[in-house]
C-alpha cells in the first residue's frame, strides 16, 4: 500500500552513560528468556549473552533493503520470540536455551512513496537437542491454542509446518484511530539450524498487512546466516 505521509517516525539513538564505582563494572548479561534486554535505538547488534550469538548470524542490511538491526525492548512483540500461540505460558524447552537475541528492522517499501514495515528476527541457541524440542513445543501449542478473533486475542493458522520449520500467519482484529474495526495479518517463520531457533515475522506498518512472501525470503537468508551461531 503506498501513502503520503507516515503517522508515526522512528526513534533514533540512545545514549548510554555509565558511572566509575570502587569496582569495575559489566554489562549485564541478557537472561535465558527469549529476549534481548538491551535497550531500542542501537543501530549495531551484539551478542545477547557471554554464551554468544555473533552479529554476523544476525539478518545483514544487504539481505532486507538495508535496514539496519534495533535492539528491542524486553516483553516488545514476546508472542514471536519465539512464537507463543497460548500467551506467556513458558515451554519446557526454554530451559534449554542458552543465549537469546531479539532485534527489530524498519524495512523500507519496495518502491518510492511506499510505507515501510516492521520486521522482527529473534534466535534462541539451545543445549544439544533443545532446539529440536523447541519446535516440538511450539508445534504442540499452536495445535492447543489457534485463538480466534475476539477483542484483545491473535488467531495462529498454520499456512506450512515440518519437522524443522513453521510459517503462520497471525490474523488481529482491532481498531486503528477513527477507523471502523478490521482484520490485520502478519506473518511468522520459524526455522531450526543446528542448536538454534530462527524466527522472523513482518509485523506490518500500524493497521496494514505483513508480507508472506517477505517473511519467506528472509526466513530463507536467516537460515543462512544463523550457521554462524555454531
Amino acid at each position: 500500500m503506498t501513502t503520503t505521509s507516515f503517522r508515526r517516525t522512528v526513534s533514533g539513538l540512545l545514549l548510554l552513560a555509565a558511572i566509575a564505582a570502587c569496582g569495575t563494572g559489566t554489562e549485564k548479561a541478557a537472561p535465558a528468556a527469549p529476549a534481548s534486554a538491551a535497550p531500542t535505538g542501537a543501530s549495531t547488534p551484539a551478542p545477547a549473552s557471554p554464551a554468544g550469538i555473533p552479529a554476523a548470524a544476525l539478518l545483514q542490511p544487504a539481505d532486507i533493503r538495508g535496514a539496519r538491526p534495533e535492539n528491542l525492548e524486553q516483553g516488545e512483540y514476546a508472542y514471536v520470540r519465539p512464537l507463543r500461540p497460548c500467551g506467556d505460558a513458558r515451554y519446557r524447552s526454554d530451559s534449554t536455551r542458552t543465549a537469546a537475541v531479539a532485534k527489530r528492522y524498519v524495512v523500507p517499501g519496495p518502491g518510492q512513496e511506499t510505507v515501510p514495515t516492521v520486521v522482527v528476527q529473534f534466535i534462541g541457541r539451545h543445549s544439544a537437542g533443545g532446539a529440536a524440542g523447541q519446535v516440538q513445543d511450539i508445534d504442540a501449542a499452536l495445535a492447543k491454542c489457534p485463538g480466534g478473533l475476539g477483542e484483545g486475542r491473535r488467531k495462529w493458522d498454520i499456512i506450512e509446518s515440518d519437522a524443522d520449520s513453521i510459517l503462520v500467519r497471525i490474523g488481529q482484529r482491532f481498531s486503528y484511530a477513527d477507523e471502523e474495526p478490521a482484520t490485520v495479518n502478519h506473518y511468522a517463520a520459524l526455522a531450526r539450524v543446528n542448536d538454534a531457533i530462527v524466527v522472523v515475522a513482518d509485523m506490518g506498518w500500524e493497521n496494514m498487512d505483513g508480507s508472506e512472501d517477505l517473511v519467506r525470503d528472509l526466513i530463507g537468508k536467516a537460515r543462512q546466516r544463523a550457521e554462524a551461531v555454531g
